[in-house]
């Protein structure tokens, strides 16, 4: 088979856009049906930065209705932070996610209008008669912006259609949700965060073989059977090579290389870094860029150094740093036969 002639450049892998599956996004997935299933209004979905929590989760939901059997409508939104909030901005901004053309001066309620009908037109389309709203960096939402969300969904009951709410976010976004129930809000802990899931990075392994694998059966072109490792490394592929393979050997070098740096925190690859190296390796020294026969450890090495994997993490061990406090001064005049003395100490 010819390998086939792609423009340089708009190849997944040269343009970084592609959501290949992984273990933890199969049983975000699982989470995510369940709630469905149950008839839950919603859940939280958090964990550190740069885990890919984000793609991971259209990526699940975007295969809701083949798991499902019926159509299920999908919103996507994303939380902003305002110097002076009010309704109309928020339901402005959702409709500009929404793809939903309309006109810039309008009040509150003129606002959530085509919100509201928006989704009960897509909403009376599936079986189930529910939308899912993914609402991401939601550790950002306060509480008047989870009213807002109520008013939808109230509105929305009343034409018999359901709303589940899934917000994705960091860590803060558990300590939001601590806040909302110490401070007696139940009512937005109950309809938008009753279940919560900690989405986490790659930590064996099995999980890197699980993505590495991934990429020796993704293809592009469609039905070309030209897997995204074969279209870089043709012959190797070829001769049964496969990036699967690395798996072990790729996981202790990752183990390695943080040993290197001092880098003493949980061992989690965010999946963004770990796409970030196996791009690096494809495209410089595959094909398309030096045109090697097969990856070395080092050019693995050298590929991880060009992710920005180490400067991330040396920057989150400095960030989990606690400060200590600052001592006082105190200051003691020392007298001496011809002269005195100034001493300063740290108390």
């Amino acid at each position: 088979m010819l390998r086939p002639t792609i423009t340089p450049g708009t190849h997944p892998i040269e343009q970084g856009q592609y959501i290949l599956p992984t273990l933890e996004i199969n049983r975000l997935m699982e989470k995510i049906i369940q709630i469905i299933k149950d008839g839950g209004p919603g859940m939280i979905v958090y964990g550190r930065p740069r885990l890919g929590k984000t793609r991971a989760t259209i990526f699940a939901v975007s295969y809701l209705p083949a798991e499902l059997e019926t159509l299920i409508p999908i919103f996507v939104a994303d939380c902003k932070s305002y110097k002076v909030p009010s309704a109309e901005k928020f339901y402005r901004d959702m409709l500009h996610d929404f793809f939903f053309r309309f006109e810039t001066k309008k009040d509150e309620v003129v606002l959530r209008s085509p919100i509201v009908n928006l989704m009960h037109e897509k909403g009376e389309r599936s079986n189930l008669r529910r939308v899912v709203l993914i609402m991401d960096e939601a550790q950002k939402m306060t509480e008047w912006q989870y009213n807002c969300l109520i008013d939808i969904s109230n509105q929305l009951m009343r034409k018999m259609i359901r709303m589940t709410i899934i917000s994705i976010g960091q860590e803060q976004l558990v300590d939001r949700r601590s806040f909302f129930i110490a401070n007696q809000k139940a009512h937005i802990v109950g309809r938008f965060m009753p279940k919560e899931y900690e989405f986490k990075g790659i930590r064996s392994v099995e999980e890197l073989e699980y993505v590495l694998q991934s990429y020796d059966e993704s293809e592009y072109p469609t039905d070309s059977g030209w897997y995204f490792t074969r279209f870089f490394f043709p012959e190797s592929y070829d001769e049964g090579k496969r990036l699967k393979d690395f798996g072990k050997l790729l996981f202790n070098l990752f183990l390695e290389i943080r040993q290197e740096f001092g880098i003493t925190g949980k061992m989690e690859l965010p999946m963004e870094y770990v796409a970030f190296t196996i791009e690096n390796a494809l495209k410089t020294y595959g094909a398309n860029g030096m045109g090697g026969d097969w990856l070395s450890m080092l050019e693995w090495r050298d590929a991880i150094s060009r992710s920005g994997y180490i400067d991330s993490e040396l920057l989150s061990e400095v960030k989990n740093i606690v400060p200590l406090k600052p001592r006082k001064l105190r200051f003691f005049l020392l007298m001496g036969s011809s002269s005195c003395h100034l001493l300063m100490t740290r108390t």
